[in-house]
């Protein structure tokens, strides 16, 4: 364990220009979703820093910037890869004794990017991953047919050829086949229409195949089907890793669903819980997809309900303050490696907030400056991606005869 951790966040706008660490004022970053049922939004970074006033940046719109800070052992770890979106620069001193200019920058991540173009009018009958493949693949792809009849080379920069043309896309492009999940798990009906967002088709697609679309510290787009987080390995925090100040519990009424619509491309599947309908009133929620089979959208709308049906009380959020000494340099490494769908447990919890996690990330908030790193993981719990039994769901007929010997309640589902 290492006593002493300075994050000492390093910012590269345009691959040249370097921030030292002394000038930043202040780094927050934000990344993913607080609702597993929600898709993620575009990841963004607010960072603020000071210059010499006489002494201008060039720093552009749309120029690419990268935030990068220590880990536990050794090297540096890329946490935001984006796009500058907004600059504002003000001065906090002028005259004979010198200035000082601060810039407050704001930069985006490749969601965001997506939100900016249009998928195609016609997709055939394909699974979630491959649709979702296919619309990021013809988003940030220009084709010789895509070009405005008297476009000419006259148009373009010097020195550019048709294999870099609308090249700040091709390396996310020459990613997609490693970090799109194909062909998915759930067969979508065809699509014939308009041209429309990429970002909301894309996300429709996801939604549809109970997929997760989302973006990477490192500027990438995956896509994760819903089979893929039963593959991940659990990472276990202790106590001396979180945060205590701050650590909450939060069960919500309007979060409880004990009978639910799944609409699919010719009709409506629905489940329901009796049980919580006793208990809490009839409380309806409702989810409308592209799948092609009522056997698929009937099996979603029963997990739907399995999920949401009893009120499951976990910590939504928890910080883990990779500056404090009590936090091992191994965990350092993982969290700023994080990732959607990390599967995080804890068995130290205090009992009021249920002893025990295990949770998927969902999404993630960084709150830097030079001596400090608090990193906030929102959480899913692992019974909202896979259903599993509470007590109030088992039906009271059942005994423990219907179980084998070695059985307990924890594995009896």
């Amino acid at each position: 364990m290492t006593v002493v951790y300075d994050p000492y966040p390093s910012v590269t706008i345009d691959g040249t220009i370097t921030i030292p660490d002394n000038t930043l004022s202040g780094i927050q970053i934000n990344y993913g979703r607080q609702d597993v049922l929600e898709q993620p939004s575009p990841g963004y970074a607010s960072i603020s820093f000071w210059t010499d006033g006489d002494n201008p940046l060039d720093i552009e719109l749309s120029d690419p910037i990268t935030v990068s800070i220590a880990k536990g052992t050794s090297g540096t770890q890329t946490i935001f890869t984006g796009t500058i979106s907004d600059i504002v620069v003000t001065f906090d001193a002028f005259g004979a004794d010198g200035s000082v200019a601060r810039y407050s920058v704001t930069a985006v991540g490749p969601l965001a990017q997506l939100n900016k173009r249009l998928a195609r009018t016609t997709y055939a009958e394909e699974k979630d991953g491959t649709r979702v493949y296919n619309i990021l693949y013809d988003a940030f792809t220009t084709t010789w047919d895509d070009l405005v009849g008297n476009t000419s080379w006259a148009n373009a920069p010097n020195g550019i050829s048709w294999a870099d043309y609308d090249a700040e896309s091709a390396t996310l492009v020459a990613g997609l086949a490693a970090d799109i999940d194909t062909p998915g798990q759930y067969d979508l009906v065809a699509y014939s229409g308009s041209e429309t967002n990429a970002l909301s088709f894309a996300q429709d697609a996801a939604n549809s195949g109970r997929g997760v679309l989302w973006e990477a510290a490192g500027g990438s787009i995956h896509y994760d089907d819903y089979a893929s987080r039963a593959l991940e390995s659990p990472y276990a925090l202790t106590a001396n890793d979180i945060l205590a100040n701050g650590l909450m519990v939060d069960a919500k009424w309007g979060e409880i669903y004990n009978y639910v619509d799944v609409v699919y491309a010719t009709g409506t599947a629905s489940d329901e819980n009796i049980n919580s309908q006793q208990l809490y009133g009839v409380l309806t929620g409702s989810k409308t997809t592209t799948l092609k089979n009522l056997t698929d959208a009937q099996a979603q709308a029963t997990d739907y309900v399995k999920s949401r049906a009893f009120a499951r009380v976990y910590p939504t959020a928890l910080t883990v303050p990779l500056h404090s000494p009590t936090v091992s340099d191994a965990t350092r490494d993982q969290m700023v490696a994080v990732y959607n769908g990390l599967y995080i447990t804890c068995d130290d919890l205090p009992p009021v907030m249920g002893g025990e996690l295990k949770s998927f990330v969902e999404g993630w908030s960084w709150n830097l400056t030079r001596y400090t790193a608090d990193l906030t993981l929102f959480l899913s719990e692992y019974s909202e991606t896979y259903s599993r039994e509470v007590w109030l769901q088992v039906p009271q007929t059942t005994t423990w005869a219907t179980y084998n010997n070695s059985v307990t309640w924890e594995n009896a589902t």
